[in-house]
């Protein structure tokens, strides 16, 4: 193993154990996360958007899915895109096997306006088109930087933004 995949590794399992730590610490909000269909026995969905599906909303629905289940929130979080590509990055792809993550998808999807209108919450970070979206509420993250430029500063900006989306959100039993 080179040195080069060691600190790799090592900055991994430092940023893990610093995400466990700000988890414990975060303060949880009183609200609760409700579903489109409350008759149903599948978790309620929240969306990550961005143009291509295949770079920013794969990190961030991978993360949220980590942390939600840490959380125990019963919330599934998806990546689509609006202009989707063929294929995730493999630099995305090597950053989100780094963190220990799986991806969300093997393959970019398309935003459907149904999937829109079931989500719980959707956060995008390019602007989603009316046809798209409907009446549902988008939340804008555009203060992400590039990830296929910078991976680490990119996955940095997200998951500050999914702590504090988490710490508004508790189970809903």
């Amino acid at each position: 193993m080179s040195m080069e995949t060691i600190g790799v590794l090592s900055a991994s399992n430092r940023l893990r154990q610093i995400l466990s730590l700000l988890a414990l610490l975060a303060i949880p909000f009183t609200g609760t996360v409700t579903r489109a269909d409350p008759n149903s026995d599948k978790p309620a969905t929240v969306v990550f958007v961005c143009l291509h599906g295949s770079v920013k909303s794969q990190i961030a629905a991978a993360h949220f899915n980590r942390i939600a289940k840490e959380r125990g929130l019963a919330l599934v979080a998806v990546s689509r895109g609006i202009a989707v590509d063929d294929n995730i990055p493999a630099s995305i792809r090597d950053g989100l096997t780094a963190d220990g993550l799986a991806l969300p998808t093997d393959i970019p999807l398309r935003l459907t306006s149904e999937e829109a209108a079931a989500a719980v919450k959707i956060f995008a970070f390019d602007e989603v088109p009316a046809h798209l979206k409907g009446h549902a509420e988008v939340t804008y993250w555009s203060d992400v930087p590039p990830a296929t430029k910078d991976y680490m500063a990119a996955r940095h900006a997200i998951v500050r933004h999914l702590f504090e989306v988490v710490g508004s959100m508790t189970p809903d039993h």
